[in-house]
This record gives C-alpha cells, sequence and structure tokens, in this order.
C-alpha cells in the first residue's frame, strides 16, 4: 500500500516513480537510490528473503548516475 509517491534510480533502468496502487517487483541485488520521498510517504514492504545487506555511501555508482 503507498500513499504518496517516491521516485528511484535503478542501475541501467533510469528513473521510476512510484504512486498509489503501484506494486513493484524489485531484483535483488540492484543499484538503486531513493530520489524523491514526502515526510507523509506510507509504504508496504515484502522482502523474501527478509534478510538482506544495505550498504549506504556518499554517492551512485557512474552507471546508476548516468542513468539518471
Amino acid at each position: 500500500m503507498l500513499k504518496g509517491s517516491i521516485k528511484f534510480v535503478y542501475e541501467s533502468q533510469g528513473e521510476r516513480t512510484f504512486g498509489p496502487g503501484d506494486c513493484v517487483l524489485q531484483p535483488a541485488g540492484i543499484v538503486h537510490n531513493e530520489l524523491e520521498c514526502p515526510d507523509h510517504l506510507e509504504i508496504l514492504e515484502i522482502y523474501s528473503p527478509a534478510v538482506h545487506p544495505t550498504v549506504v555511501v556518499e554517492k551512485m555508482p557512474e552507471t546508476a548516475a548516468a542513468a539518471h
């Protein structure tokens, strides 16, 4: 469930904006970054498997940045 909208940039795929009612299957390991998100965003995320690493980076890798 999503209230509001959120914008991501995906490596080799460019920007994508998701809004209420959208459903997204995000492949494991895809490099992505959140670009825009309102403070009131409500989102339901389901992970499988539920254990995965998160790596915080100072900037997007060049290949993903080029798509932006």
